[in-house]
C-alpha cells in the first residue's frame, strides 16, 4: 500500500526567539528555526519515523517552494509538487523566551489557478492505484473551491483507493459528503459541524455520530490531553494518554494522524489503530518531535494508555 499526503496550502514557518517581546523596538533573535510546514508534511514525517514511506504532494511556488521541495527531500520524503506562479507563504512566529508566549502571523496562501489544479489532478490520476491511501490535509489555498477535497475523494474512491481527510470549515463539511474513509476533527472542528461544544467523552460520542451521519466512514476525534474517541462504525473506543510533561501541542495532532495512518496500513483492528494514533501524538508532544526510529518508544507509550471500549 502506497501512502500519499496532500498539502494544498503549505508554508515555511519561521520561528524567531527573542529575549522579550517589546513593541516599537528593534528585537534581535537569539535563535532562528525554519520548518517546512503543512499538515501533510507532518504526517509524512510521522509515517517515516514509524518505518513507512509516503510521497508529499501539493502546490509550491517561488524560492520558498524550492526550499520546501529541497528540504523535504533532504529529510528523505519524496515529493511530487505542482509549481504555481506566486511565492509560497511564510508564516512568522515570534517567541518571548521569558514567558513562552508568542505572536504568530500567517500569510495568505499562494493562489492556485485552474491550470495548476488540472496539472495536480493529472498527477493524482497517474499515481492512483487500488488499495493506496491518500491523506488530504489542511486549509484550502486561494483559488480552490470548497468542494475541492470532496471531488478529490470521489476520484480516489473511483480507483478503489482510500481517502483520509483532516481539514476544517466548508472544506470538511463538503468533504464528508464524499464519504471519506477517515476524518480527524478536533473539538473546535467538531463544534463547527454540530453547533455543540465538545467538553466530555459523551459530547465526543455525539459528535462522532454526527460525522458518521454526514458521511464519514471512520472518525478520529482528537481531544488534546483527554485523548481520542475513535469509531469505525462498529467499534467506538476512547483512548487517553497518561499524564505527560508536554513540550508543545503544536503538530501533535498531525503526529497522531500519522500514527493512525501507519496503523491503518498494517490492517490493525480499530482499538489498535486508535492506540497507535494516541501514542504517536503523545510521544511527539513530549519532545516536539518523534525519534528517528519511533516504533519502540511508541510501543512503550501504548502500554501506558487508558483504553475504554464505548461500543459495542
Amino acid at each position: 500500500m502506497n501512502i500519499y499526503t496532500v498539502s494544498v496550502n503549505p508554508a515555511i514557518d519561521l520561528f524567531l526567539d527573542v529575549p522579550e517581546v517589546i513593541f516599537d523596538e528593534v528585537l534581535r533573535a537569539t535563535a532562528v528555526r525554519r520548518v517546512w510546514a503543512g499538515k501533510g508534511f507532518n504526517v509524512s514525517r510521522a509515517v517515516q519515523r514509524l518505518g513507512g514511506e509516503s510521497v508529499a504532494m501539493g502546490f509550491v511556488g517561488g524560492y520558498a517552494g524550492m526550499a520546501i521541495r529541497a528540504g523535504l527531500e533532504a529529510e528523505g520524503i519524496p515529493t511530487d509538487f505542482v509549481t504555481v506562479e506566486d511565492e509560497t507563504r511564510t508564516n512568522v512566529m515570534i517567541v518571548d523566551q521569558r514567558t513562552g508566549r508568542h505572536i504568530k502571523v500567517n500569510q495568505a496562501g499562494a493562489p492556485v489557478p485552474p491550470a495548476a489544479q488540472e496539472a495536480f489532478l493529472a498527477s493524482v490520476r497517474r499515481r492512483l492505484a487500488p488499495g493506496d491511501l491518500w491523506v488530504l490535509t489542511g486549509s484550502l489555498a486561494p483559488g480552490l473551491d470548497a468542494a475541492f477535497y470532496a471531488e478529490l475523494i470521489e476520484l480516489i474512491h473511483a480507483a478503489d483507493a482510500f481517502a483520509v481527510l483532516d481539514s476544517s470549515g466548508a472544506a470538511l463539511r463538503h468533504g464528508c459528503t464524499a464519504r471519506p474513509d477517515l476524518v480527524k476533527p478536533n473539538t473546535v472542528e467538531a463544534r463547527d459541524l454540530t453547533g455543540e461544544p465538545v467538553a466530555s467523552v459523551e459530547d465526543a460520542q455525539r459528535a462522532v455520530a454526527a460525522f458518521h451521519a454526514a458521511g464519514a466512514q471512520r472518525v478520529a476525534l482528537s481531544m488534546g490531553a483527554t485523548g481520542l474517541v475513535y469509531s469505525d462504525g462498529a467499534t467506538v473506543v476512547h483512548v487517553a494518554p497518561p499524564p505527560l510533561k508536554v513540550r508543545t501541542a503544536v503538530g501533535a495532532g498531525d503526529a497522531l494522524l500519522g500514527g493512525l495512518v501507519w496503523a491503518m496500513t498494517q490492517d490493525l483492528p480499530a482499538i489498535e489503530v486508535a492506540q497507535w494514533g494516541v501514542a504517536t501524538g503523545a510521544v511527539y508532544a513530549q519532545d516536539d518531535m518523534l525519534p528517528a526510529a519511533a516504533q519502540h518508544v511508541v510501543r512503550q507509550m501504548i502500554e501506558r494508555l487508558q483504553v475504554t471500549l464505548l461500543k459495542p
